[in-house]
Order: C-alpha cells, then structure tokens, then sequence
C-alpha cells in the first residue's frame, strides 16, 4: 500500500507539473500574439498617418493647380481625370518639402512624370500663367532635384506664357508686346551683369549660381507678398522675375 500511496502522489505531482507548465507556454503565446497584433496594429497606424508617393503626388498637383486660381473641388477633379491620380489630398502645403519628400519615395522615372504632369495640367489653361503658379513650378522642380533647365526642356513639348507683371520694370529689349513672353526667353546682358544680379560678385561655378539664386528666390517669392496691395506684388514680382530670368541664362553658361 505505501509504495501505491507514493505512485499516486508521484504521478499527481507530475499532473500538477504538466499543466504549470501548459499554462505558462499558454500565457507566453497569448502574450506573444497580443505583441504581436499590437505592432502590427501600430506599424498599420503609422502608415495610414504617413502620406504615400500618389497621396503626395496629388496634394502637390492639386496645390498647383489651386495656385493658378482654380476652385479646389476643380483641381481635384482635374487631377484625377487629367493625371490618373486619386488619392487623398492635403490643403496648404509647402511644395518645395512635399516635392523632397516624394523625391525620396519615387525613382527618376517618377520624378519626371510628375513634373511632366505639373506642366502639362497647368499648360491646359486657355489664360497665361499667374506668377505665383510659376513660382510654384519652380518650387516643385527643385524639390524634386531639378533645375529651371528642366523646365525649359517642358516648356518646349507643351507651351505656355506666364503673365509678365514686370514688364515695365524689364529692359525694353526684353519685351515682346501684350502682357506676356515666353517663360524661356535668352537674357542677351553680359555675364557679370547677370550674376551682380543674383549677387554674385566673385569667381562663379554652376552651384554657386544655384546657391545665390535660390536664397533671393527664397526672399522674394510671391508667396510672401500675396494679398498685399498691387503695388508691392508688382514691386516684388519685378524683382523675382528679373533674378530668375538672369539665373535661367547663367544656367546655360554654367552648364557643367
């Protein structure tokens, strides 16, 4: 009888052992999979919150086209048919951090589309187009690595005028009549004009060009007097029209 008594004891201990043990390996696999799902439900989350390449994409086509001055619910529809692109979209942007950020998403390929895209729906308009559009332009072409030549190549497949506020305020060989010129046109002035220009004093390369320019296009951008009397818009659109048609020529002769 006692060695049955120690069997029954022994074998009870080893039941007891066996479902400790089952239940600690269930309470690791339940804790386990709730990890698990929780990442996953987190790495969900955060995709959802960060923008993919066609949500960028199409606040960035939207946001130009509404530059131009046409209705939101317009330039909406207008990307989706025009563009292929439906995805949701962000008002108010900074285009040159949203070009950067779709740069780092996309291939050159992609890269190209989009500007492509850009010119093509903004070159639809039957009017010239505004200044702040084309300033614009040039935001997302250098936010996606491109420079101003890039835009010249574009503007020869598709054609466009920008209204030329500073008509005036241009040398008179530089005119063309009416209110508008071509977006490209050749600065004939000679070099070291163009570069006091852009403010560029001493010995200049391509990068350097580049660097100068964009720190006056930076001050004098459109978007910092939009809404201000005509006359300061005027002023400043003189100004920024006169720095990026002598940077657009100095690009040609520092083409290296």
């Amino acid at each position: 009888m006692p060695f049955t008594h120690n069997r029954s004891v022994e074998l009870t201990v080893v039941i007891i052992m066996l479902a400790v043990g089952v239940g600690l390996a269930a309470s690791i696999i339940i804790t386990f999979a709730a990890a698990q799902r929780e990442a996953e439900m987190s790495g969900a989350t955060r995709a959802s919150v960060a923008p993919d390449r066609n949500h960028i994409a199409a606040s960035l086509l939207v946001n130009l086209l509404v530059a131009g001055g046409t209705p939101p619910d317009a330039a909406r529809r207008a990307v989706r048919q025009g563009a292929g692109v439906a995805a949701p979209v962000i008002s108010s942007i900074d285009v040159v951090s949203w070009s950067e950020r779709y740069a780092k998403l996309a291939t050159p390929e992609q890269r190209m589309w989009l500007l492509d895209t850009a010119v093509r729906l903004v070159a639809d308009r039957t009017t010239p187009v505004p200044l702040r559009q084309y300033s614009a332009l040039l935001d997302l072409s250098f936010g996606l690595g491109f420079q101003t030549d890039a835009l010249a190549k574009l503007r020869d497949t598709y054609g466009f005028d920008y209204v030329d506020y500073a008509k005036d305020a241009r040398p008179r060989s530089a005119g063309r009549g009416g209110v508008t010129t071509p977006l490209y046109s050749r600065d004939q002035r000679e070099t070291s004009e163009l570069l006091r220009i852009i403010g560029v004093e001493g010995p200049a390369s391509r990068a350097i060009v580049i660097a100068a320019y964009r720190k006056l296009a930076a001050q004098h951008h459109p978007d910092k007097v939009f809404g201000q009397p005509a006359e300061v818009q005027t002023a400043a659109a003189a100004r920024f029209i006169e720095i990026t048609r002598a940077y657009e020529t100095l690009l040609v002769i520092y083409s290296d």
